[in-house]
């Protein structure tokens, strides 16, 4: 089924508000971790530094993203041919042996 334009608009817009929230969710989930330990004080932290933090989170982000990517396309491209050659072979031998007889009574009329 072929993806139409729009779909793969949304799909660029669902990707761009994943990069640019999913930071901003750990920068929360940090600092609220921090009040909760007692460690930090909401009014302690201005917003320079929940900017900064939010910054770092996100090149952080794109940079675990951007690895994941690289690794799963090495994977992809060096890993899974030899798989999947390796599957091929497991599969002929399993033909093979389903095709033999099994032993069964050898009528040699001579």
């Amino acid at each position: 089924m072929p993806v139409s334009p729009a779909q793969k608009r949304l799909a660029i817009l669902v990707i761009g508000l994943v990069i640019l929230f999913a930071p901003a969710l750990f920068v929360v989930a940090t600092l609220e971790f921090l009040i909760l330990s007692g460690d930090l004080a909401l009014s302690e932290i201005s917003l320079l530094e929940f900017v900064e933090l939010y910054l770092i989170d996100l090149v952080l982000f794109v940079l675990l993203g951007y690895g994941v990517y690289r690794l799963t396309f090495w994977l992809i491209e060096n890993q899974l041919p030899e798989a999947l050659d390796s599957v091929d072979e497991t599969e002929a031998t399993d033909a093979t042996d389903e095709a033999e007889p099994s032993g069964g009574v050898n009528e040699d009329r001579s």
